[in-house]
């Protein structure tokens, strides 16, 4: 059981160094692949491939499942980006 539980938190560990890595500053266009107005989360994937879903919820800040560009450019102005 100890094996298990040190094996998830390496997990989990590698996974968090990887994803605060990602580069999230992208122009909102690059993300919205169907050109829809809005990001989803599958677009958010393969945009970020390795990306932390919690970026993308804490960019909906609505929480509608989706980001469109003002939710965006308001996740990137608080994260220091430009």
């Amino acid at each position: 059981m100890k094996k298990i539980f040190l094996a998830c938190v390496l997990v989990l560990i590698a996974s968090q160094s990887v994803s605060a890595n990602t580069n999230y500053n992208l122009c909102f266009n690059s993300l919205d692949a169907d050109g829809n107005g809005v990001m989803t989360k599958g677009e958010f994937l393969v945009a970020f491939p390795n990306g932390d879903l919690t970026t993308f919820e804490e960019a909906d800040m609505n929480a509608d499942n989706t980001v469109d560009h003002e939710e965006w450019e308001a996740y990137k102005t608080k994260k220091g980006f430009e």
